[in-house]
């Protein structure tokens, strides 16, 4: 499955959720899912619209820390079920949340333009999503995780 291209020219948003594109099948983790895809939306739409960069660096760091807490999540489950891939799954959670955080500090150091985040965080997000969280949603699914 190809993922969504991120919209950041037009006024658009700049990603729509789809139940039946990007949903895993655990209720929990998909509407955790569609809250960081929603605050990734937030942070293009205080940028584009607003044009606030102090606000959407607030948000910035609202989305890591939702992030970060969304992963949690995950990883507790996992390891409640016994998912094999629990470790791979874990690093590549761990390498997300330092390089936006990287990112966030080079937005704020004037390295990189603000609008790099959500594009970033949405070519991450969704294949992460349609690739990897599949895997350990037939795992959870098999637990009586709905």
């Amino acid at each position: 499955m190809v993922p969504a291209t991120p919209r950041f020219e037009t006024d658009a948003p700049c990603f729509e959720w789809s139940g039946a594109e990007h949903a895993i099948g655990v209720t929990a983790f998909d509407q955790e899912h569609q809250r960081l895809a929603a605050l990734i939306g937030q942070v293009h739409a205080t940028l584009r619209d607003k044009q606030d960069r102090a606000l959407a660096q607030n948000l910035m760091g609202a989305l890591i820390y939702e992030t970060w807490v969304h992963f949690d999540h995950e990883e507790r489950v996992m390891t409640e079920v016994g998912f094999e891939g629990r470790e791979a799954h874990a690093a590549e959670h761990a390498a997300l949340i330092q390089q936006a955080k990287d990112m966030v500090q080079k937005v704020q150091r004037g390295e990189i333009s603000s609008q790099a985040m959500p594009g970033f965080l949405l070519t991450w997000l969704i294949p992460h999503i349609q690739v990897m969280d599949r895997q350990y949603a037939e795992c959870l699914q098999s637990h009586g995780f709905r």
